[in-house]
């Protein structure tokens, strides 16, 4: 008689493979199933040139909490260097500092005065209750300036998203919350002296790979077997891959939602239209070496106004140590995203063009090489405007078919750190239904 586990997690990113550690440690047997390589887009790479980059994932933003639960792990957390806290904004030519404190804010070239004055439009507006986008939001608190000069190129780290599809309650959710509590964000950081997310960023010294190698080697892990579907039974799950299948008393779906509405197709064919919808727009990343001086921080964000043909660059070897062999610094840049999804029907040789011609142009760098391009067709997952009806199809369908469980960075956020913090959460409530 086949085995039955007590779990099968399906999806080896991040979030399924804390989800298999927590519930693991709860001393339930799990089985993991990944078609690929697990680790989801974590895509660290070792150069024999001396470099290390990553080509997903940059950095975890950390708190204490979840600095000791990494240390629990057994992984060694470094911290970005304090050059991290400066951040770029270009602007006609200029590479600007992001203003850090009111202050800097009324003395920094940013944004011109009316920019700057019509910021104080917040003071006067009502709390937003209903959905709209980002784009609306700002347009209405803040100002053109502010959404084109700040907004939309936060959006673009963080979603590689486009700031008028963006839904405010989905996408910025402590900002809707909070907003919605005081009447006004202005208001809001006068109470609480900080609005933005804390935490340090850190890394490891072999890269982020090091995170996805450490809940590997706990775990009972079958790599390169897809599920193709999913049957329930009486008392268990029935997940079938290719060539065998594995069977649970509870499945957790921690696989993208284009996936998970593939294997609820028999089984549950009225949400799969739903979750279909999720956009995933395509990014290129590239990881440059060049010589040269390069501004002291994070990198630079380039505003879709300005009409450049990347997101951002990232001063990777500024930020951690070892990224990059003595006398050369490393890169990394964004292109693409849901402003410029037509990135996707370039090469990688034209991909490595654009990166490469940008980036002379801007920095003035010398020696640039191009070390690899990777083209994610399909991603960072975006809350865009109707994003609840798609928990809401999540929750029923969790509902209707006990045992079954979602989870992924298309759930309650896309970074790492939220994948970590979500992963214990989820196993309390695969706990509870197994008792």
């Amino acid at each position: 008689m086949k085995r039955v586990n007590d779990v099968v997690v399906v999806g080896g990113g991040i979030s399924g493979l804390c989800t298999a550690y927590e519930l693991q440690k709860l001393g339930y047997e799990v089985e993991l199933v990944e078609k690929d390589r697990v680790g989801g887009s974590v895509k660290t790479v070792k150069d024999p040139k001396g470099f290390l980059y990553e080509l997903g994932p940059q950095t975890i933003l950390s708190d204490e909490e979840l600095l000791n639960y990494l240390k629990q792990l057994g992984l060694k957390p470094i911290e970005a260097s304090p050059a991290a806290k400066n951040r770029f904004v270009y602007k006609k030519g200029r590479f600007i500092p992001l203003p850090s404190s009111p202050v800097k804010f009324l003395t920094s070239p940013l944004l011109s005065w009316r920019g700057k004055l019509e910021v104080f439009k917040d003071l006067f507006q009502r709390p937003v209750v209903e959905e709209i986008s980002v784009a609306q939001f700002v347009r209405r608190h803040f100002g053109e300036e502010f959404l084109n000069y700040v907004v939309a190129p936060f959006l673009s780290g963080v979603y590689a998203g486009d700031p008028e599809r963006l839904s405010l309650v989905h996408a910025t959710p402590k900002l809707y919350r909070l907003q919605r509590k005081y009447g006004s964000l202005i208001k809001a950081f006068l109470k609480e002296r900080r609005v933005a997310p804390k935490g340090k960023l850190i890394s490891f010294s072999g890269g982020l790979k090091e995170l996805v190698e450490a809940f590997k080697s706990r775990l009972k892990v079958k790599e390169g077997k897809g599920a193709l579907r999913i049957r329930k039974f009486k008392d268990r799950f029935a997940v079938e891959l290719m060539g065998e299948r594995v069977e649970g008393r509870a499945v957790v779906l921690a696989c993208p939602a284009y996936a998970a509405a593939g294997l609820l197709r028999e089984l549950v064919p009225e949400a799969v239209k739903e979750l279909e919808k999720v956009y995933y727009p395509p990014l290129a990343v590239a990881a440059l070496s060049v010589e040269g001086e390069l501004p002291e921080g994070f990198g630079v964000l380039f505003p879709a106004v300005e009409g450049r043909r990347i997101l951002g660059v990232m001063f990777s070897s500024k930020l951690f140590p070892g990224r990059a062999p003595e006398g050369r610094e490393l890169l990394t840049v964004f292109l693409g995203g849901a402003t410029n999804p037509f990135v996707d029907r370039l090469t990688n040789e034209q991909i490595a063009a654009v990166a490469a011609e940008e980036v002379e142009e801007l920095f003035g760098v010398k020696n640039l090489e191009v070390l690899k391009v990777h083209l994610w067709r399909r991603s960072i997952p975006q809350y865009n405007l109707g994003y609840g009806s798609v928990l809401e199809t999540v929750s029923e369908v969790e509902k209707r078919v006990p045992g079954l469980f979602f989870t992924g960075n298309w759930i309650g956020g896309v970074s790492t750190a939220d994948a970590l913090r979500r992963g214990p959460e989820v196993a309390r409530k695969v706990a509870d239904f197994l008792g």
